[in-house]
């Protein structure tokens, strides 16, 4: 090694962010909140459509994360929407389309499945 060069130490978990280390959602939310679960569940799914999380880099890790949080906020627009309560339809076409393209920039395809005439409602319904 060069006289110039250092090595940098491993370091223990401990001294991780509590992101890193996956005992935080995000800085300052609430994971027990139902969108900090529901983004929790996003980010453990596409993880796993990859692979898992441990077989995954870093920028992976965070384009699933900016990938879920936009799906989420997408998710509660699309509920004002059939709410009735006003959304701003631009906003949303556009934060749906970012999340397309990081989903497409992970290699996350959509899946067609054919799905019996009236079970897709029988299911959506179902789910509540």
């Amino acid at each position: 090694m060069p006289a110039n060069s250092t090595a940098i130490a491993p370091r223990k978990p401990q001294a991780r962010s509590a992101i890193s280390n996956g005992s935080s959602v995000l800085r300052g939310v609430d994971g027990r909140s139902a969108a900090g679960r529901r983004y929790r569940d996003i980010v453990e799914s596409l993880s796993a459509d990859l692979g898992g999380l441990e077989k995954l880099g870093e920028a992976q890790k965070a384009t699933i994360r900016q990938a879920a949080a936009l799906i989420v906020r997408c998710e509660s627009m699309q509920a004002d929407l059939l709410n009735g309560l006003p959304v701003d339809d631009e906003a949303l076409v556009r934060l749906s389309n970012v999340a397309g393209r990081l989903l497409t920039k992970l290699g996350i395809k959509r899946k067609a499945q054919e799905v019996p005439r009236g079970q897709l409602l029988k299911s959506m319904a179902g789910a509540r």
